[in-house]
């Protein structure tokens, strides 16, 4: 899918921050603004959709770069972008990208193999010599089985795949999942979140998230649609990701693609760069984003533990009370994510409903005085016997 857009764009055309200076969690647009589209008009609406960076995979050339970059500072906006300067001249365009203040980042490769990986460690590395402060954006394939892992990533085993990236030049670990479908949750979305986190973990370098913010046909599975997003399925997935331990949350697409074969359409904005109905849902949700973001940016995720009637592979179920409570009960068809994290010398407790579409009921007895319930724009208010928590939504308690 992703190859398939960066053709046609050719063709019309422990947690810390990922780059220097960086001191707020990135909301990113995977498919921004387009270089063709390269306007003030364009950026302030970006901007004001809630977004912070935009990345767009080729630009035509490094001016086209450079006056993007200085427009987009404008608002308050920084750019992830390649043009073909980076492979031809790679030092000279890092001596001038970095000087830019728009400038977040250099697109490496979407979604290579593992031979891929190798390669594009070389272009990295070139470039390291000259700039070392911005980012080195590579995102990666998911996982959705065993037996699609070895003909299309090269390695016989998902986590070996992770291991590759991780020892790269990449700053951080991306990867895109879009796990809400008209025939329901795709099964291994928990399981890719675990192993990701698990490299995470162990390489120290945070990871990124996406979000579904396009509908479209999903590939190779007739009569299956990623449907038009909702705030309940955008919810779902930034909420998921956080409480896993995301350092930055990126949506695909801004711009509504170009494309016959996955009949894309409805993304916040149309290939025009016209509102659509998807906007304001986005707009809403990064503002809900940016509000809570500051709890969960530079936290470290202790603990995930899941409830619910199955469990999906790779979970863990929730067999233990967190600290300072006597009892949590969840009640719901889908079940919860409960994510343990510590920021600041404080715990804290995430609970997801795993359902897009139906409510869960939560009980909870405290064992003291010390936890409270944090609201989404982190106010403290007192800790209730029980919560409603609407579809795909997120219940947050300090624990002490």
């Amino acid at each position: 899918m992703r190859i398939l857009l960066l053709l046609l764009a050719v063709l019309v055309c422990p947690y810390v921050s990922a780059a220097k200076g960086q001191d707020e969690m990135p909301i990113i647009a995977f498919f921004g603004v387009p270089d063709w589209k390269t306007s003030d008009e364009n950026f302030r609406t970006f901007s004001e959709c809630g977004f912070t960076v935009s990345e767009y995979p080729t630009y035509e050339s490094m001016d086209l770069l450079v006056k993007a970059c200085r427009i987009a500072d404008k608002y308050g906006v920084r750019l992830i972008g390649r043009c073909q300067e980076m492979a031809s001249d790679p030092v000279k365009a890092a001596n001038t990208l970095k000087k830019e203040p728009g400038f977040f980042g250099y697109f490496i490769q979407d979604e290579p193999s593992e031979p891929d990986i190798h390669q594009r460690e070389k272009e990295m590395q070139r470039i390291r010599r000259v700039d070392s402060t911005h980012v080195f954006y590579m995102n990666l394939h998911p996982y959705y089985h065993d037996s699609w892992v070895q003909p299309t990533l090269k390695v016989k085993a998902y986590p070996e795949y992770l291991r590759s990236a991780s020892k790269t030049s990449c700053q951080q670990l991306s990867f895109d999942f879009y796990p809400i479908t008209t025939a329901g949750i795709r099964p291994t979305w928990y399981h890719n979140l675990e192993m990701v986190r698990r490299e995470s973990m162990a390489s120290g370098k945070p990871f990124w998230g996406f979000v579904l913010s396009v509908p479209h046909d999903v590939p190779f599975t007739p009569n299956t649609y990623y449907p038009t997003p909702t705030l309940a399925s955008l919810r779902l997935q930034v909420y998921a990701n956080l409480a896993y331990g995301a350092q930055a949350i990126q949506y695909f697409t801004y711009w509504t693609p170009n494309s016959k074969s996955f009949n894309y359409h409805d993304a916040p904005v149309d290939t025009e760069g016209r509102k659509t109905k998807t906007y304001a849902v986005v707009q809403q949700m990064n503002r809900e984003l940016k509000a809570i973001a500051p709890l969960f940016y530079g936290a470290k995720v202790t603990s995930v533990r899941h409830t619910g009637k199955h469990l999906s592979l790779g979970t863990l179920r929730l067999s233990s009370v967190p600290m300072n409570l006597r009892k949590i009960k969840v009640t719901g068809k889908m079940g919860a994510i409960v994510s343990e994290l510590e920021k600041d010398g404080h715990n804290y407790l995430a609970i997801v409903n795993k359902s897009p579409n139906s409510q869960l009921k939560v009980s909870i007895k405290a064992l003291n005085r010390l936890p409270c319930r944090i609201t989404k724009k982190l106010k403290e208010e007192p800790l209730k016997a029980s919560y409603a928590i609407a579809p795909g939504d997120i219940l947050i308690i300090k624990l002490r």
